[in-house]
C-alpha cells in the first residue's frame, strides 16, 4: 500500500495508524499547492478531488477520505487492536467519535486556515471553542477518547487537536493538553511525526 500524504495535514491520522498496524506500506508526500507529488506526479491522476489522505492498494485501488481508510486499516491490520471487532459497542462508541472529529471538530477549523477575514475567524473559534468543551468534558480522567485503549478515534483526533498551537483561544483546555501530550508519547505517533517533520 502506498499513503500520500502532506505533512501535518489530516493524512498523519492514517500516517499513525499505519505505523501501529504491522502492514507493509509505503508513503509520499504531496504538494496540495501544486498538487504534485515528491516524484513528480500529477496528484490529480491519482486522486481527481486533488485531496489527501489518498491510500492506493496493492491492486490499484484507490481509497479516498479519512474516516474510510482509517477503519481499512484497522479492519487490515486486526492483531494491532485499533477498533474492536463487529458487534462490540466498543466499535461504535469509537466511531461515533470518529465521525464526530470527522465532521463536526476538523471542519471547525478550517476558516480558521482559510479565511483571512477576521470577522469570520472570530466567528469560527467560538463555534470551535463549544465543540472543544465538548472534548474537554468527555476527556476529564481519561487517557483516551472512545474506549480504555487506543483507537483509530484517537489518531484523527490527536492531529486535529495538534492544530490548536496555531491559533489563540479564549479558554484553557487542561484535559486536552493532558490527552494531546499522553498521546505523543506512544511510538508510532512519534514515528510518524518525525517523518513528516523532515
Amino acid at each position: 500500500m502506498k499513503l500520500y500524504y502532506s505533512p501535518f495535514a489530516c493524512s498523519l491520522t492514517q500516517h499513525i495508524l499505519l505505523c501501529m498496524s504491522g502492514l507493509n506500506y509505503s508513503v509520499e508526500k504531496v504538494d496540495l499547492k501544486t498538487k504534485k507529488t515528491e516524484h513528480g506526479a500529477n496528484f490529480y491522476d491519482i486522486n481527481p478531488e486533488g485531496q489527501v489522505p489518498t491510500l492506493e492498494l496493492d491492486d490499484g485501488t484507490i481509497l479516498t477520505e479519512n474516516i474510510a481508510i482509517a477503519q481499512y486499516i484497522a479492519d487490515k491490520a486486526t492483531d494491532a487492536k485499533l477498533i474492536a471487532s463487529v458487534g462490540k459497542i466498543e466499535r461504535y462508541q469509537t466511531l461515533s467519535w470518529l465521525s464526530f472529529v470527522g465532521t463536526e471538530l476538523h471542519p471547525a477549523f478550517l476558516p480558521l486556515f482559510k479565511s483571512d477575514s477576521e470577522s469570520v475567524k472570530n466567528a469560527a473559534l467560538i463555534v470551535l471553542e463549544k465543540k472543544l468543551a465538548h472534548v474537554e468534558q468527555h476527556l476529564t480522567h481519561r487517557q483516551f477518547i472512545a474506549t480504555n485503549s487506543f483507537t483509530i478515534a484517537d489518531a484523527y483526533l490527536y492531529v486535529v487537536l495538534n492544530w490548536l498551537k496555531y491559533f489563540k483561544l479564549t479558554q484553557v483546555y487542561p484535559a486536552i493538553e493532558q490527552y494531546v501530550k499522553h498521546i505523543e508519547t506512544i511510538p508510532a505517533v512519534q514515528q510518524a511525526v518525525a517523518l513528516e517533520s523532515k
